[in-house]
């Protein structure tokens, strides 16, 4: 199972996205300058929902997501992938989550939202241990398009249904991050009985 269910879509949408990728080069633009906007988006997102503008906060925090759809795509089709991207890439995802949560918390969200970053985490942690191994985290089928979509559902439903979507999306991180986990141990111990 792939890393993500609508992971899957990945190669089309970077073919949609050559010919903006190619464009945004010739800016002079780099795929680390789209995270970090995608970055910026979300501190603004967290600012506007604590000051208790929830919808435009969201909005804000859509356009973040696009931008990290965006990144990940520019570099591969411009040759542009690198091993700090990659990292910079996930460690700015987690801030983004954060700061957002955090500011919506601060408008008046449940506090149970943080369980999403919890989760979060343990699956970023989950997947530095294994790409540490030099293998991958393709097992974990939870992956941030779904997490996004249950924390934006959630912070748009009332409540308790908005606790409850927080603490399946947490739930699902949790699975995903064991997932990764086992497929690792299992490729480790594939590794072993291969070398006797």
């Amino acid at each position: 199972m792939g890393l993500s269910l609508l992971y899957v879509l990945k190669p089309q949408k970077d073919r949609a996205l050559c010919s903006a990728s190619h464009i945004l080069l010739a800016m002079g633009t780099t795929p680390n300058m789209v995270t970090a906007a995608g970055l910026l988006m979300s501190v603004t997102a967290g600012l506007l929902a604590a000051s208790g503008h929830l919808y435009a906060g969201i909005s804000f925090f859509i356009i973040g997501a696009c931008l990290d759809a965006v990144d990940g795509s520019f570099a591969r089709a411009c040759g542009l992938s690198s091993e700090f991207g990659r990292y910079f890439d996930s460690m700015c995802d987690r801030l983004s989550e954060l700061v957002f949560i955090t500011g919506a918390v601060a408008g008046g969200v449940p506090s149970s939202a943080f369980t999403v970053i919890v989760g979060s985490l343990f699956l970023l942690a989950s997947r530095i241990y294994n790409h540490r191994k030099g293998l991958n985290s393709d097992a974990a089928m939870f992956g941030r398009p779904e997490r996004l979509a249950l924390l934006i559902a959630g912070l748009l439903s009332p409540a308790p249904y908005n606790t409850a979507l927080f603490l399946v999306a947490g739930f699902l991180c949790l699975v995903s991050s064991t997932q990764a986990m086992a497929s690792c141990i299992a490729a480790g111990k594939l590794k072993e009985k291969a070398a006797r």
